[in-house]
């Protein structure tokens, strides 16, 4: 299949306004509270009944699973917090300088094993939807690995901050953010102060983006003062969001108000590194932020309030409310299920399990329209292939660093938005001519593949290449195939590759990892 014709058949996939059933709903649930089916899943789920199974995701705590426990438990960098992290990755020079020349023991290894074990677990873990809100939070509450001190930062701030709150009350993660050294640092308000004179001068601050202001400023350090890049952020991005009712003002007062939220002097040998308030740092005036007025003198307590107050706001309410329909509905989910939603998250004061069952629950999420509406991303796609092949991950490092060339390497997203969710971002030419490439080398395999895919599901060995069409879309797409994309597979039966000869060689066995790739290709797995 051409990328042409591919990126044709993707932008007028139809839609519908009946209700998915059966085979269908199961497909749809499994592609959008998880990363897709395994072969034989769905018609599993469709006989279970789909409404069990989304119950137990929405309780990820009961489900047992060995298999996903041990994923972390390959992965050292993993289990360990950021003072750890400090002494065994430590900087280029300071290695050096403890005569350690090691490879793995560069901070860069750190990111690297993240985005392995973040690959594996969400191919093989069965609390499917806890992968999926894991990464949908850590891209809402975004922070890039690679700048300054974040890198021994994230890999805590994803576990211990982000993944234990996934489920509970949005203002025990917007709190929990806004305390996390990731954070802090990533949008500098541990650097924020009303005098310079008590700015923290500690080295895991001088490792932030001071570092890259100093250089833009021809290695004078940045003048030191109020920041406002979080109270900016925490606005626009975390709560009330872009047309949340605030100013230039607002957001000005929020960072006064938030002035004095910094770090506890890391200290590797005591394993500190933490979130401190520091009261000399912070400006103790009267400020007014969305109309209400905090302290004088309130101290930390003024932030606190600030955290209630916009964790409560109806702007913020209406706003995560779109970002979840648009996650598990669509880019432009219906204005009437974002109304329900925004008022359920205020009723339920934020519980995301409750806003979560309401949505899945819902007429639009369970329509026809909204089947197979989203174009994956593509960490999505990558994650997909792996479960939709049954792949063997046999060097997930190295799979991992597939996710690059691909446009969605994890952990890595530079600006504070985050990944977009939205199809315009993710359709082109270039992107889709990587998915077709990575999956021919996940059907393909070969010894020194780093995921190969089971033959079984591959290489069904079908009568011929029309049957092998077939026998593929049922194991890869669930048996979804329209009748336009089967034509443009089959116009490609005769194709000197997949005959594996030439038009007047003797009938031979189609090229079935071939002919996988391109159903792999097709706009049905492109979209879930």
């Amino acid at each position: 299949m051409g990328v042409a014709a591919l990126l044709v058949l993707l932008l007028a996939y139809p839609g519908s306004c009946a209700e998915l059933e059966g085979r269908r709903l199961a497909v749809h649930v499994l592609g959008r509270l998880g990363y897709g089916a395994r072969p034989g899943e769905a018609e599993r789920l469709a006989r279970e009944g789909v409404d069990a199974w989304i119950a137990r995701q929405l309780a990820p705590e009961s489900i047992v699973d060995p298999a996903c426990a041990a994923v972390t438990a390959r992965y050292p960098s993993q289990g360990m917090g950021p003072a750890e992290l400090f002494e065994e990755y430590p900087q280029p020079k300071q290695a050096r300088l403890l005569g350690m020349f090691d490879r793995e023991a560069k901070p860069q290894r750190i990111i690297e094993e993240a985005a392995a074990a973040k690959l594996e677990r969400a191919a093989v873990c069965q609390a499917q939807l806890a992968e999926v809100m894991t990464d949908f939070w850590f891209n809402h509450f975004n922070v890039d690995a690679r700048k300054g001190p974040l890198k021994w930062l994230f890999t805590s701030y994803e576990r211990d901050t982000i993944r234990p709150r996934a489920f509970g009350r949005f203002r025990d993660l917007l709190g929990a953010v806004a305390h996390s050294p990731a954070m802090l640092v990533y949008l500098d308000n541990a650097q924020s102060t009303v005098d310079a004179r008590y700015a923290p001068r500690e080295d895991l601050v001088a490792l932030g983006r001071m570092e890259e202001r100093m250089a833009e400023k021809g290695g004078k350090r940045a003048k030191l003062g109020l920041n406002e890049n979080y109270a900016r952020e925490l606005l626009e991005l975390h709560t009330v969001g872009v047309g949340g009712g605030y100013s230039q003002t607002d957001v000005t007062e929020l960072a006064r108000v938030l002035t004095g939220w910094t770090l506890v002097r890391p200290n590797a040998k005591k394993g500190v590194v933490g979130f401190q308030f520091r009261p000399r740092m912070h400006d103790a005036g009267e400020k007014t932020v969305l109309g209400r007025r905090f302290g004088p003198d309130g101290g930390q307590r003024e932030g606190e309030l600030a955290l209630d107050m916009l964790a409560r706001h109806p702007a913020t309410a209406r706003f995560i409310a779109l970002k979840l329909c648009r996650r598990f509905v669509s880019d432009e989910p219906p204005a009437a299920l974002v109304e329900r939603l925004a008022a359920k998250f205020t009723a339920a004061d934020g519980d995301v399990r409750v806003v979560l069952a309401a949505l899945f629950a819902s007429p639009e999420f369970r329509s026809e329209a909204a089947f197979r509406a989203k174009v994956k991303t593509p960490y999505e796609f990558a994650v997909s292939l792996l479960r939709a092949t049954r792949a063997e991950l046999r060097d997930p490092l190295q799979a991992a660093r597939a996710l690059v060339r691909l446009g969605q390497p994890p952990y890595l997203c530079e600006p504070p938005t985050g990944w977009p969710d939205r199809a315009d971002a993710w359709i082109s030419a270039g992107g889709l001519l990587e998915r077709l490439r990575a999956a021919a080398a996940v059907t393909r395999g070969g010894p020194n593949a780093p995921a190969a895919a089971d033959a079984a599901v591959v290489a069904p060995r079908a009568a011929d290449a029309r049957a092998s069409v077939d026998a593929l879309a049922a194991a890869l797409l669930g048996g979804e195939l329209s009748e336009r994309t089967r034509k443009t597979l089959e116009d490609r039966l005769d194709d000197p590759e997949i005959r594996r000869g030439r038009l007047d060689d003797a009938p031979r066995p189609a090229d079935e990892r071939l002919l996988a790739a391109l159903v792999l290709g097709s706009p049905e797995f492109q979209r879930r």
